[in-house]
């Protein structure tokens, strides 16, 4: 218990309602115990009080757990303050919070009553009927491969509901349904990733879905639905279009999901909120569908160089994990990665932490092992930044995540999956093993070159030929410096002054015969001796006299 000072000093004990009500309860708010409760005028919800207990005799021990008329937790404090500024920066939130104060049986709603002078008269296009496109049968085979494929690792969709929205959709054909646009989604993405050549409708799915999800960024009514339709855009437009597009998809989401109140618990939806957003909808749904959009537009941003959507006061909390998807996990990545957040000022130490918790995760679907590897080679991008003498650990346990996400992408290729890191990790490990550019490391660019080549005769797309022809033309960049490299260092070994040419012979047989060379002075060096510059580098050789320079090392 909070203990606070009054004015003459006395330490007194923060002072609590004697009472909540079962609204404030079940939903875990403070209530300031009247009734009705200021948080139930606020929120319009019914405020019932049970009637008190009989208060038991001192000392006697109460079954009841205290944790109902307990302080909040602190997450919840935080929430509380922020919305609490959020809706007092309000105008379209004010009258409503005014009504209930003044007369709460008829406060006004929160709606943007003077938001302009009024909407203009817009003609409205008559939406692109599912149905008109693609047969019951044709839904049902692209739903099976999305459900296949892009289904355990972005689980927002619960597999039987589809199916019976489907039955339902082509039941009634002429009449049209919102949900058409997570229809469309779902079967452009079912065509893209069927291992099959594309749909013929493939293209027509997208642009209807596209139609309908412009109407949302302007509508009044937003749905879950709507934010899930959102979701699959993104994907298909991470998966097919360019950085731009499929960023402003993500933005597009997130403000979706803000609208509808997804990004807070429903115990904590903000007042501010309640003209958008879809009440009545499951709980673990709606924290599924905040945290895929989350992680694909902060990956999407980290990697395209933007920035994110940061929505303010989220109380959202991680789904649950389910059997038969690996959605968690894709969360688990994401909550990893929160640390490469660029206003994190991250020490040495927090990247290589970083390395060790992302190596620690046992993945078992390849794209979450895209994803992994895509993290790995990340971070040490960002070590590069922060430290130029990166050990020798860190740099293999690198390699090691590179390759085992070129692998994963050389199977997901040849299953024909075209998820987006296929092309990209081996792309981006291929510069890091340059960058790197140790023996180590050059060792690795033949295979994954051998790795990259195979995937782009599996997606001989411009697009893979024009990523191969420039990663092999750094390698051959790289190449010609190291041979330009060895042309000096062979032309300053031809080159000769006669005048010490004696001295020369002299000093090299002194140098052969040095203690530290041991025996190896006159025998050929196989082709794979390593030269450790560090050791020779630290030996005291007796390049000079020693009486003149007191035995000091040569650096």
């Amino acid at each position: 218990m909070s203990l606070n000072t009054d004015d003459c000093g006395r330490i007194r004990t923060r002072q609590r309602a004697k009472r909540a009500c079962e609204t404030c309860k079940l939903r875990k708010r403070k209530c300031d115990g009247h009734e009705p409760c200021t948080y139930c005028l606020r929120y319009e919800y019914q405020c019932t009080f049970k009637p008190h207990p009989r208060r038991k005799p001192a000392g006697s021990k109460s079954s009841t757990r205290p944790s109902e008329e307990q302080d909040s937790p602190k997450l919840s404090d935080r929430v509380d303050a922020n919305q609490e500024h959020m809706e007092a920066n309000s105008g379209t939130a004010f009258p409503h919070l005014l009504g209930m104060r003044l007369n709460p049986q008829g406060a006004p709603k929160v709606y943007g009553f003077s938001w302009n002078l009024g909407p203009r008269d817009e003609p409205t296009e008559p939406f692109t009927h599912i149905t008109s496109l693609i047969s019951k049968e044709e839904m049902e085979d692209l739903a099976s491969h999305y459900l296949k494929k892009i289904h355990p690792v972005y689980a927002i969709l619960d597999p039987d509901t589809l199916r019976q929205k489907i039955v339902a959709r082509w039941h009634d054909p002429a009449t049209a349904a919102s949900f058409d646009s997570v229809l469309c989604g779902v079967a452009a993405l079912g065509s893209l990733y069927s291992g099959h050549p594309e749909h013929l409708k493939e293209g027509a799915l997208v642009q209807a879905a596209k139609e309908m999800l412009e109407t949302t960024r302007i509508s009044k009514a937003i749905l879950l639905h709507h934010a899930t339709a959102w979701i699959l855009r993104t994907i298909y437009l991470r998966s097919t279009n360019c950085p731009h597009a499929s960023w402003m998809a993500s933005c597009s989401t997130m403000h979706i999901i803000e609208a509808i109140g997804a990004h807070q618990d429903p115990e904590l939806v903000s007042l501010v909120y309640s003209d958008t957003a879809d009440i009545g909808v499951n709980d673990e749904s709606q924290r599924r569908l905040f945290w895929v959009a989350t992680v694909l537009n902060s990956w999407i941003s980290y990697e395209y160089g933007r920035s994110r959507v940061i929505l303010r006061g989220v109380s959202c909390k991680p789904p649950l994990p389910r059997t038969g998807d690996f959605t968690t996990d894709l969360i688990s990545l994401y909550q990893i990665s929160e640390r490469l957040d660029p206003d994190q000022n991250n020490k040495l130490s927090d990247l290589e932490e970083a390395l060790g918790r992302v190596e620690r995760l046992t993945l078992s679907h390849d794209a979450l092992i895209l994803s992994q590897s895509n993290l790995a080679l990340t971070i040490y991008r960002r070590l590069r930044v922060a430290s130029s003498n990166i050990s020798n650990d860190i740099i293999s346990r690198v390699i090691r995540l590179g390759n085992d996400g070129l692998d994963a992408a050389v199977r997901l290729a040849e299953d024909r999956c075209p998820w987006w890191h296929v092309a990209n990790i081996p792309f981006q490990f291929l510069c890091i093993l340059l960058a790197i550019d140790t023996r180590e490391s050059l060792s690795h660019v033949g295979a994954a070159l051998r790795s990259f080549r195979a995937i782009t005769r599996h997606y001989s797309t411009t697009t893979l030929h024009t990523a191969l022809e420039t990663i092999e033309s750094l390698v051959r960049l790289s190449q010609n410096k190291k041979e330009r490299d060895l042309m000096v260092l062979k032309d300053s070994m031809q080159q000769e002054d006669p005048g010490v040419a004696e001295q020369s012979s002299s000093t090299s047989q002194t140098f052969n015969d040095a203690s530290w060379l041991g025996a190896t002075g006159d025998m050929p060096l196989p082709d794979n001796f390593d030269w450790d510059w560090n050791v020779f580098l630290d030996t005291q050789v007796p390049f000079f006299d020693e009486g003149e320079c007191g035995g000091q090392r040569y650096r």
